[in-house]
């Protein structure tokens, strides 16, 4: 981490010191956790949680909110268990003047190398200890991590670790993040947790509670979040940064509507001053001279609609992210669209999907544009942190189709199962692709299991697959993995 980026997150630690506490800084959700993204979910769609929730990682703040406010009497009988579930959550999550301590071993035969939405090892054997605390105004985390035989060659990772503050109804916080931005559950074509959370500073808005001006109340409850994170040394332009921003709302209580930005800029060697952040913000890129440009960007929507009323147990959804910019809009797009069903059987509630993504620039075209996506001219090494794409996990020229079923026993047990194929580097153009240096197509499918009890929560994931490539990034035959993870106070 450079100097300039540590005096910004000391200097934001000691002001927000300064600052009379106005909420509770209530930690997030973390993204990872399918069963519970999918209560969460159901609750969403049942109309017992009003914001939008398709950004993560989501603050607990509307989900308390919103639950200590339903009348028991208007929560359907086949929901009560699911609202109970999220409330256990809660109160773990958001016990305040109390250190959590959390242990965690996690093993796998390989790492897991085309991550969903889902937690997996990043290594084939990792061990963490962390601390959590939240008060009236501050909540912290510290998380070590060590991994063996690592990717990237780090053994010790502070991955998790934070310090957040609130001022009014926003969270500025400094650390390492996770986060998800998009409707998809096999993956994000901007930002995904595929490769490891980068050190960032952030603003949240902490609720999602609408305008109380009049022309704007119609955009129903809504959220922002912008960051400044920096990348990795051992590229192109070392240290260079990766700036983001996000706003969604929910005008409708079946629609949930989102538009996202991202840019690489700055970087030992390119110009990194307030003219060439406001040039990168206002889009003055595409008319400079190379050396000159501002950056590398990508932007783009993405929108969830529920049929409404409820009648029908059905969703859409769909994420479209422009590669590059025309006329002051996003142009180039890659696109990701899926379908969502769920309902309740004998105790069971359950939810099914299938879901298609795109990574070639154009992707609607009979001929797309191939070599285009995550790459740059200017950041050659492109848009990737220490070696794993920002975006989605097949990488640029990828075509996936997926099915996935997430089934949740009465006692809070969950299953789930993934078949996925894919089409990899599909016409070889990126030579230096995160996966394949030529085409291939994977054929995988995988089982998962998660229950909790006293001993702690344990995730067992069995997988298969079959590849026309022989590349080691690339999973082949059998694999398992195993992850537990233990809570106390």
């Amino acid at each position: 981490m450079s100097g300039a980026v540590r005096r910004c997150i000391a200097a934001i630690v000691v002001g927000v010191t300064l600052v009379s506490p106005l909420a509770t800084a209530a930690p997030w959700i973390s993204p990872g956790d399918v069963a519970l993204r999918h209560d969460l979910q159901r609750l969403v769609d049942a109309g017992l949680l009003s914001s939008p929730i398709l950004s993560w990682p989501l603050p607990w703040h509307d989900v308390l909110r919103d639950l200590e406010a339903a009348n028991p009497a208007n929560v359907p009988p086949r929901l009560a268990p699911i609202v109970e579930r999220v409330r256990a959550r809660l109160r773990v999550s958001t016990q305040t003047d109390t250190v959590r301590w959390t242990a965690e071993l996690d093993g796998a035969t390989e790492p897991e190398q085309l991550r969903t939405f889902a937690t997996a090892p990043r290594e084939e054997g990792e061990a963490a200890i962390a601390a959590d605390w939240m008060g009236d105004r501050f909540a912290w985390r510290l998380e070590a991590r060590v991994v063996a035989d690592a990717e990237d060659g780090k053994t010790f990772r502070f991955d998790g670790s934070y310090v957040a503050a609130n001022l009014g109804n926003w969270v500025v916080s400094a650390g390492y993040l996770e986060r998800w931005w998009g409707p998809g559950w096999d993956g994000s074509l901007i930002l995904s947790t595929n490769a490891r959370p980068l050190p960032a500073l952030a603003i949240d808005r902490l609720s999602a509670r609408p305008f109380d001006v009049p022309v704007l109340e119609w955009l129903g409850p809504w959220r922002f979040s912008t960051f400044m994170g920096q990348l990795e040394s051992d590229r192109d332009y070392a240290h260079a940064l990766l700036f983001g921003m996000r706003a969604e709302i929910r005008p409708l209580p079946s629609l949930q509507l989102a538009a996202s930005r991202t840019a690489q800029w700055c970087g030992e060697g390119r110009p990194c001053g307030f003219d060439t952040f406001t040039d990168l913000l206002f889009g003055n890129d595409n008319d400079q001279p190379l050396e000159e440009q501002p950056g590398n960007q990508l932007a783009g929507f993405d929108v969830r609609w529920t049929w409404p009323g409820g009648g029908v147990p059905l969703a859409l959804y769909a994420q479209a992210i422009g590669e590059d910019e025309a006329g002051s809009m996003p142009s180039k797009y890659l696109g990701l669209f899926g379908a969502e069903v769920w309902g309740d059987t004998a105790g069971w509630n359950w939810r099914a999907r299938v879901e298609y993504a795109d990574t070639a620039c154009d992707f609607v075209n009979a001929n797309p544009q191939f070599g285009c996506a995550y790459e740059n001219s200017v950041y050659t090494s492109g848009y990737r942190y220490r070696g794993r794409p920002i975006g989605h996990a097949m990488d640029g020229d990828g075509e996936t189709t997926g099915f996935g079923v997430v089934m949740v026993d009465p006692g809070g047990r969950s299953w789930e199962v993934g078949l996925r194929h894919f089409a990899l580097n599909r016409e070889g153009a990126i030579a230096h692709h995160s996966l394949v240096p030529a085409p291939a197509t994977l054929d995988d499918v995988t089982l998962a299991h998660e229950r909790s009890g006293p001993w702690g929560k344990i995730r067992l994931v069995l997988g298969y697959a079959d590849s026309s490539s022989r590349e080691p990034t690339l999973p082949q035959g059998l694999r398992a993995s195993a992850l537990w993870t233990l809570d106390w106070y």
